[in-house]
C-alpha cells in the first residue's frame, strides 16, 4: 500500500477541502467524529488567529447533504461530512 503526497510541502498550502478516501468501507470507531472536529477545530482557530476580525467554526457533522433545488436534501450516508461556517466576529468577540 502506497502513500501519495500531492503537495511538495504542506507545511503552508491554503487548503479548501480534506478528502479521504478508502478503498474499502469501514466502520468508524467510537468517538471518532468528535477527535476529527477537534482536529478540523484546530484549523478553524489557526484560520482566526490568521484573521482576527473573523470567526470560523466546525458547524455540523453526519451524512453528506445532496441539494437538488428546490427540494430538500437527499443524504449520502456512505460519506462522513464535516461543514464549517464563518462570519465576522462581533464587537464582543474582538474585545
Amino acid at each position: 500500500m502506497g502513500f501519495f503526497v500531492y503537495y511538495a510541502s504542506l507545511d503552508n498550502p491554503e487548503l479548501e477541502k480534506i478528502e479521504i478516501e478508502f478503498p474499502f468501507p469501514v466502520k468508524l470507531p467510537k468517538g471518532f467524529d468528535q477527535t476529527l472536529s477537534a482536529l478540523i477545530n484546530m484549523v478553524c482557530e489557526k484560520y482566526q488567529e490568521d484573521h482576527p476580525g473573523r470567526r470560523m467554526w466546525p458547524a455540523g457533522h453526519g451524512a453528506k447533504p445532496l441539494w437538488r433545488e428546490p427540494e430538500e436534501p437527499e443524504f449520502d450516508n456512505n460519506i462522513f461530512h464535516i461543514s464549517i461556517a464563518e462570519r465576522e466576529a462581533s464587537p464582543k468577540e474582538r474585545l
